[in-house]
């Protein structure tokens, strides 16, 4: 049988984890958290022993609130998805306390004392490659380029992106709405980039609303988030400029941090490593060019 108040409190977990910038190590430490909570005999009482550890203190109460309120028995399922929202939205603040008191040795030293188990987790780490030197931006996409999309890819990126056209499905409220409104006018948009067949009143709209937008991000902690819109706004503006040509590898770049966006904000359970990989690095190479051909 589902056990319903797991996976519920896991993805939640994993949902606020994605709101925030994570290194390799934190990454881990998530990792470990989920699976200890998953194979939990006693999810229960081992949020009850969270409450009693200094690091886990504020996640266990937090998480405490989430267990009480699926085990209540008030679920009105017509809501649940407004109210998983909130509760990951919660989260977001003692999670990435967790995150910064903790790694992963010590998190596990944490769950043995809560458990006799020791959780193993193997986990494929991002790999930092060092920043090479260059001449000019498009030499610089170049060297970072990521393979000619493959089907899979579409299918992955289809899969991320499929929801924006079910306008009775994407009702949200505040500022799910607001993040996720503009991305499929913005990524109709880079396919009239690159042939310069756009307005000057349009350009300046879409970097206005990106602006915006990264603004809230950033004020409500989501850095992920907020980061993708800076890179976005800049590569927009550095178009607008003159001081980058609208190249294939500069709108995949841009549209990287549409897929990123997406995906963070609708929680998709879809590897988008490669994307945040090409987003990031295009946003260090045009943050590093004040003026560039």
């Amino acid at each position: 049988m589902v056990d319903l108040t797991k996976q519920y409190i896991v993805q939640c977990i994993v949902t606020s984890a994605n709101q925030l910038r994570l290194s390799s190590e934190k990454i881990e430490v998530v990792a470990l958290l989920k699976e200890y909570l998953s194979k939990s005999e006693d999810l229960h009482k081992d949020i009850q022993r969270f409450k009693k550890i200094t690091e886990l203190s504020k996640f266990g109460i937090k998480a405490g609130e989430i267990i009480n309120f699926i085990d209540s028995g008030k679920i009105d399922f017509l809501k649940i998805s407004d109210k998983f929202k909130e509760h990951s939205l919660n989260l977001v603040k003692e999670i990435s306390y967790l995150l910064d008191v903790v790694n992963p040795e010590k998190m596990k030293k944490i769950l043995e004392s809560v458990s006799e188990q020791t959780v193993q987790v193997d986990l494929t780490k991002r790999e930092q490659k060092p920043a090479k030197e260059f001449s000019n931006i498009e030499e610089k996409l170049t060297e970072i380029n990521l393979p000619r999309r493959s089907r899979a890819d579409e299918l992955k990126e289809a899969l991320i992106l499929e929801e924006l056209d079910k306008e009775a499905g994407f009702n949200f409220e505040s500022y799910e709405e607001k993040i996720l409104k503009p991305i499929k006018s913005l990524d109709a948009f880079l396919e009239k980039v690159p042939k310069y067949n756009y307005t000057e009143y349009e350009m300046n709209s879409f970097i206005k609303v990106m602006k915006e937008n990264g603004g809230i991000s950033r004020k409500i902690g989501f850095e992920v988030i907020s980061n993708m819109h800076d890179i976005f706004t800049r590569g927009l503006e550095l178009i607008n400029e003159k001081k980058i040509a609208p190249s294939n590898n500069v709108i995949e770049s841009l549209r990287a941090c549409l897929i990123v966006i997406v995906a963070v904000v609708r929680g998709k359970e879809v590897d988008i490593t490669n994307y945040l990989n090409r987003a990031e690095n295009f946003g260090r190479i045009i943050s590093s060019n004040k003026r560039v051909i």
